[in-house]
């Protein structure tokens, strides 16, 4: 499979934008033997909470110079799986002392890539399969194929960890046939787990417990004010309502700052990407 990065040929770094749905403390400027030129932070869906896709701090793509000849493909990245979810962004991010501009992907094969966005070189790679596991199957059917794992676009949270963390969401199969559903918390500069982490989605509502295999993540993790938001849905887009109504499990960071995961509950449920107004009005 192949990752597509594409930019304007006029400058060093990613020029889309992300503002954090959190407010934690701006992290100082990481510094190493090589200083790149560098974008606005892609931490989450399409750019912010209300995803909007926009980037409120571009500054150098124009009509002028968004043309055949100076803006378009960067190169192609070889990854082992389909990749469903965005493509997430840190610029200046410093890894084994040397600041680099990462492009973080995830495949449906439960990789996870940090990726220098400038050279195209892979930094770290890890997989979230767990010891005999395997992404999970399709159920036999086709709005995920031909396997499920990363299928949800992370989120980062640059402030939570020793470095910032990328919150993902794997499915697996082990040899005995049963599903998980995991919440992992990495390092971005090493896709090392944190502390605490992945935590396995488990839940009951009143006299209703979670069933791993017959949901997906599907949409875009959001954090808000500190917790992890998931929303899954049912394979085939099949009526569960009978089985399992609620579908939203929020996580909640355990100290402020911190990479660390701690089940909050779950409540509702929805299909698309989870959002925010400025005024903290939610919807899906």
């Amino acid at each position: 499979m192949l990752a597509t990065l594409a930019a304007c040929g006029g400058g060093g770094g990613s020029s889309t934008a992300a503002t954090s749905p959190t407010t934690p403390s701006t992290p100082s400027t990481p510094t190493g033997p090589s200083t790149p030129a560098s974008g606005t932070d892609v931490v989450t869906y399409k750019n912010d909470a209300l995803r909007t896709g926009q980037n409120v701090t571009e500054s150098v793509l124009t009509t002028a110079n968004v043309n055949s000849s100076t803006f378009g493909l960067l190169r192609n990245l070889q990854v082992d799986g389909k990749v469903d979810a965005q493509p997430l962004y840190l610029s200046k991010l410093t890894v084994a002392a040397t600041s680099h501009n990462v492009v973080f992907i995830a495949t449906e094969n439960n990789s996870v890539y940090g990726v220098d966005s400038d050279s195209g070189t892979t930094l770290w790679k890890v997989s979230l399969n767990g010891s005999g596991e395997t992404p999970s199957d399709t159920h036999g059917c086709f709005q995920v194929v031909p396997q499920i794992g990363i299928t949800a676009t992370p989120v980062i949270d640059r402030a939570a960890g020793a470095h910032g963390t990328i919150f993902v969401m794997a499915m697996t199969k082990d040899a005995s046939g049963n599903y998980h559903q995991r919440l992992h918390a990495l390092d971005v500069t090493t896709g090392a787990e944190q502390t605490n982490s992945p935590k396995e989605i488990s839940a009951t509502y009143m006299s209703t417990t979670f069933a791993p295999g017959q949901y997906e993540e599907r949409a875009a993790l959001l954090l808000l004010n500190g917790v992890i938001y998931t929303t899954f849905t049912s394979h085939c887009d099949a009526d569960r309502r009978p089985q399992c109504c609620p579908e939203r499990i929020g996580f909640r960071q355990c100290q402020p700052g911190s990479g660390n995961l701690d089940e909050r509950g779950w409540t509702g449920g929805g299909f698309r990407g989870q959002c925010v107004s400025a005024h903290g009005q939610w919807s899906l």
